[in-house]
């Protein structure tokens, strides 16, 4: 049976995109029968769950102003390292995921192939830098994806928003605390920056 690595991301994180750019390019090298299982998660909900709030309490900035400095240079320089364009942010408002990653849970469930959708949405939101919380724009990305619009309204419900805090809270008391994060055989890798070590560490299990 083909080893998965189960990936857990949310479309605003900046290093899930870099990761998505890693491994859809193909520059880890490894085997074609490597399963990656994509799982959607909300960051806001992984953030409160440490903190000991509701899921869905309204966000609070967990970085110091330094931090938050240090972030956004790091995310232009690993931009380029990674060879991943990024767009000049339009506004400085946060977007809300929140239906993108709903729609991407529903397809999961449903086992339809949706890595076009993903990809897609991973590119408006850092390369084409639109927001990914207006419903025309994921519209748009199902389009690409050649998927029915029809999810779209799903997506929107307070079921899909139970499903994806159930998977989210999930996720969180199997260990992960943010993303992107990589789960192979019960270990976990965190960060973008983590992918050459996952990989190796792969290689030494298929060879």
């Amino acid at each position: 049976m083909p080893t998965s690595v189960e990936v857990y991301y949310d479309f605003r994180s900046p290093y899930a995109y870099f990761a998505s750019r890693k491994i859809r390019t193909d520059s880890l090298r490894l085997p074609p029968t490597l399963a990656w299982r994509w799982r959607p998660v909300s960051i806001d909900i992984l953030l409160n769950l440490q903190a000991g709030r509701d899921p869905w309490a309204p966000y609070a900035d967990p970085l110091v102003p330094a931090k938050r400095r240090y972030l956004l240079a790091d995310v232009r320089r690993c931009a380029t390292y990674y060879g991943a364009p990024l767009g000049q942010a339009q506004t400085s408002s946060r977007p809300n995921p929140t239906t993108a990653l709903c729609a991407a849970l529903l397809l999961d469930q449903a086992k339809v192939p949706h890595d076009v959708f993903r990809e897609a949405v991973f590119d408006e939101m850092w390369q084409a830098r639109r927001d990914i919380g207006d419903p025309e724009v994921i519209a748009s990305c199902l389009d690409r994806a050649s998927l029915s619009r029809d999810i779209l309204a799903n997506a929107q419900t307070d079921e899909a928003r139970g499903l994806l805090t159930d998977q989210t809270t999930k996720a969180y008391e199997n260990g992960v605390f943010g993303v992107p994060s990589f789960v192979v055989k019960g270990e976990l890798f965190f960060g973008a920056d983590r992918l050459d070590m996952l990989a190796w560490r792969l290689r030494g299990e298929l060879d």
